[in-house]
């Protein structure tokens, strides 16, 4: 269950955003900020996981789409990119995401066992409580590392 950001109890405040259409989330100290880039470049021969490079008030960032390595359904052409600036092992990276984000507080982190498998576990520090579902909250670092690694959907 959700709480206000605010509430001093709360175990974990995170990140809660979709991407293809499905809800995830990511501590919020590994969250910079939510970015949104109109133009990018493109990097020829890059992994398909790789959108492109943007300026980012003078630095440039890796904008990167984690999809592929979810096995979640591949992004629609847009001029706009919504993105979550994510640091994680010294690492900076844009991360696309659908365009839905807020911040949330939870009273704890849910682990599952293999006897209650949930989706996207193998990305994920554990899940949180959100009403009737769990939420996964993602390890950027784990899945910053599949990214360079190149992991897809056959792989």
């Amino acid at each position: 269950m959700t709480t206000s950001l605010l509430d001093s109890s709360a175990a974990v405040r995170a990140c809660v955003f979709t991407l293809a259409g499905e809800p995830f989330a990511i501590d919020v100290t590994q969250v910079r900020e939510v970015a949104v880039f109109q133009e990018w470049t493109t990097v020829p021969l890059a992994s398909p996981h790789l959108v492109g490079v943007a300026n980012l008030r003078g630095d440039v960032v890796p904008i990167a789409d984690a999809r592929g390595v979810l096995k979640l359904a591949a992004r629609r052409s847009a001029r706009k990119l919504w993105t979550l600036i994510v640091e994680a092992e010294g690492c900076e990276v844009a991360l696309v995401i659908d365009g839905e984000v807020s911040l949330e507080a939870f009273g704890g982190i849910t682990s599952l066992d293999e006897s209650s498998p949930q989706p996207h576990a193998e990305w994920a520090l554990g899940f949180l409580p959100d009403g009737e579902r769990l939420v996964p909250l993602l390890d950027p670092a784990r899945l910053l590392r599949a990214l360079r690694e190149g992991r897809d959907k056959e792989g």
